[in-house]
């Protein structure tokens, strides 16, 4: 009996476990079919949504840096932010409560967004924001900029936007508001080097010209590819296959002589209005390029408009006579104790056409013919030493390496045109003996100057020294030998021994320099104008000085020549002060003393050290031999402090800045205080010169990003 009981409990247990998988699987039947049929416009509709779309995964841009590793041109990410008041919903029902929960956000949170939209921008008012996203939300607008003026937000204001704005929260994005990024190329130092450095078009990373077109697969990378999913109100992307960033390159650039050159020249081009002018400065040793100018003329000032230095051909004119000089004393056809007569200024001897020197001489010797750039003797030494060999005054030329195209690590550059073949008629070995007849790109002359320079070596002028990733070097370009050597010992002693009495006691004078010798040589050239020859449409000058510094044992090579069609203007009274200044300067830079070399018996010999950045005054006195005590704290990047000195020591005391406080930048120089002060939102004035000893707002009192602060300086 008790078995028959059990067994008639189960069996009932089985049947209403049957009927109850039975009903679940007639509800599933039943879901599905009405999924199917009922809901399969709706659930098409949701499916569209999250489709899978393929997306390029952008390769960040690689950077320029100069030879101290500074920032020349970089890639920085900017977003311009879209605010979506309307509802993208397709089925009714969804669509008002989608509609609804945008309303919300924007009622309940409208003062806030105002209130931190202002405190990022405070040039804004509130007032504005308010009326401006009332309107946008009144209209149900469904791509609204989320700035009035429609600017992009920076990479940090967009990350402090996202922390600080209720209405750009991580979990809104792609639902009520939508971010497009863009890349902008910056220059930090602004048109500095602008034509070297180059540029890109536009919002595309495609370049245009400079090292970013040479360099563009270096420094472009390679995109990734990933695609975006729709996860609840959110859009995400996964990276399926990693982009590869570009690498940066370091250039042979150096900013402070570049802005040195560019100041230079620019000066005295506006001082004649002169059409355009160029300047290099190049290391001996190496031909790395210091700095490397060419300005032209346009209505709004003197700008960058091409590269003249490696793209436009001249005929160099007088400072072609060191080359001529040269192949004929290497030839032993010429000698320093030659003489000549020079026709007291004025010679019709060749082909009957008339030859003109701005000094009238008569009897010279080869020194002082190159020393005063007679036309005259020059022309006549070279034709006695050539005349029926013109071919092999040309092959001398060639040895020398100055017919070298030296493409710079550029794009584009212009190779010299020096034939050797032809008719040579009366005229044309004398014209060519003094720069006529040839076409060079400056960088060739300078290069061969910086030959005679480095005893003879010639180097091809070089733009960029390597190529990093993540700060370790990937490639390495050397110092490159052009010509081994580029005529004889003794022919290099009298062309170095002649450039010196070019400045000396000839036409270079202009350039001369109390601290320090220099060695080179003056030229004018009166320029063609093509079909019209030389003086169709008005006579063109090209004004040069090129040589080297210290003479005896020279550091740097510079070239400036000054293209003028105002008046007639010879290369010491044009080029020459141009060259005096950037070479001075460019020597004054790379002056290092000893601090000991400052002690005396009576005072300390320690630096006035500012407050302020206290790695930075740590790294400068490394930098000369001394060493701080880090007082009351450890070594740190990012620590502020004061400086003070106690007997033979130099002790940094850091100096706390609470968030939301005013900082204390008193005893700081103006940089160090201006960055502080500014990095907390604060809009500085300064005047005076010195450390900081006031400031109009006290420090430590509460801080109102966008208020102005008046810091005085002074040497108290």
């Amino acid at each position: 009996m008790g078995g028959d009981g059990n067994s008639s409990r189960s069996m009932r247990r089985f049947r209403i476990l049957t009927v109850l998988i039975g009903a679940v699987a007639i509800v599933i039947v039943v879901k599905l079919l009405v999924v199917m049929f009922a809901e399969r416009k709706y659930w098409n509709t949701i499916s569209s949504y999250m489709v899978v779309r393929n997306k390029t995964v952008e390769a960040r841009r690689g950077n320029i840096l100069s030879d101290e590793g500074l920032l020349m041109a970089s890639s920085m990410p900017q977003y311009r932010i879209f605010l979506d008041f309307k509802t993208s919903e397709r089925i009714e029902r969804m669509r008002n409560s989608d509609q609804n929960k945008k309303d919300t956000l924007f009622g309940n949170n409208l003062d806030k967004t105002v209130s931190a939209m202002h405190a990022l921008f405070p040039s804004i008012p509130e007032s504005r924001f308010k009326e401006y996203y009332r309107s946008g939300h009144s209209r149900k607008s469904h791509y609204y900029a989320l700035m009035p003026d429609g600017r992009a937000l920076s990479y940090n204001q967009f990350k402090e936007a996202v922390e600080t704005v209720p209405w750009l929260k991580a979990r809104y994005d792609g639902w009520f508001y939508s971010k497009k990024g863009t890349v902008s190329r910056k220059k930090p130092f602004g048109q500095l080097a602008t034509r070297t450095l180059g540029d890109l078009y536009g919002a595309k990373d495609s370049a245009r010209y400079g090292l970013e077109l040479s360099f563009d697969s270096i420094l472009r990378g390679k995109p990734g590819v990933g695609h975006e999913e729709r996860f609840r109100n959110t859009v995400r992307l996964v990276v399926d296959e990693e982009q590869t960033d570009g690498c940066d390159i370091v250039t042979t650039l150096n900013v402070n002589m570049q802005d040195i050159a560019e100041s230079a020249l620019r000066r005295e081009l506006e001082k004649v209005d002169a059409v355009s002018g160029v300047a290099v400065l190049m290391e001996v040793a190496t031909g790395d390029i210091k700095a490397m100018t060419s300005l032209t003329r346009t209505e709004t000032g003197y700008y960058e408009i091409q590269n003249n230095v490696v793209k436009e051909l001249y005929e160099p004119g007088s400072t072609f006579k060191t080359v001529s000089m040269m192949v004929a004393l290497d030839a032993g056809r010429l000698s320093l104790d030659d003489s000549v007569y020079c026709e007291m200024g004025e010679y019709r001897g060749f082909g009957g056409v008339r030859m003109t020197d701005s000094h009238r001489m008569g009897w010279a010797t080869t020194v002082d013919v190159l020393k005063e750039s007679s036309n005259i003797g020059t022309a006549k030494l070279i034709s006695a030493a050539f005349k029926g060999r013109e071919e092999e005054f040309v092959e001398g030329i060639y040895k020398t390496g100055i017919n070298t195209h030296f493409t710079m690590q550029l794009t584009g550059t212009a190779a010299p045109v020096i034939r050797k073949d032809g008719y040579w008629d009366a005229t044309r070995l004398p014209w060519m003996s003094f720069g006529y007849n040839v076409q060079l790109p400056v960088i060739n002359t300078l290069a061969f100057y910086n030959a005679i320079a480095n005893d003879g070596r010639m180097i091809e002028p070089r733009l960029v020294t390597e190529i990093r990733r993540d700060g370790h070097t990937v490639e390495h370009f050397p110092v490159k030998t052009v010509v081994k050597q580029i005529c004889r010992e003794s022919t290099l002693r009298s062309i170095k021994y002649m450039l010196g009495k070019v400045v000396t006691e000839g036409t270079g004078k202009s350039v001369a320099s109390e601290y320090f010798t220099v060695a080179g040589k003056t030229g004018t050239a009166q320029m063609s104008q093509g079909k019209s020859g030389y003086k169709g449409g008005g006579v063109t000058y090209l004004a040069s000085f090129c040589g080297y510094f210290p003479a005896e044992s020279p550091v740097y090579s510079c070239i400036v020549a000054i293209r003028t069609s105002t008046s007639f203007g010879a290369g010491a009274t044009l080029a020459g002060p141009v060259f005096h200044e950037i070479s001075e300067k460019a020597m004054a830079l790379s002056v290092r003393k000893d601090m000991k070399e400052a002690v005396d018996t009576l005072h300390g010999h320690f630096p006035v050290v500012l407050g302020g950045n206290l790695a930075n005054a740590d790294y400068v006195l490394k930098k000369l031999g001394m060493k701080a005590v880090w007082d009351d704290c450890e070594p740190d990047d990012s620590l502020w402090g004061t400086v003070r000195t106690k007997g033979d020591s130099i002790l940094f005391t850091s100096r706390e800045y609470r968030n939301g406080l005013v900082p204390n930048v008193t005893g700081m120089g103006a940089s160090d205080a201006v960055y502080l002060l500014e990095s907390v939102g604060l809009k500085v004035e300064l005047s005076g010169v010195g450390r900081v000893y006031s400031q109009s707002i006290t420090p430590g009192s509460v801080l109102t990003k966008g208020s102005v602060i008046s810091v005085k300086l002074g040497m108290r």
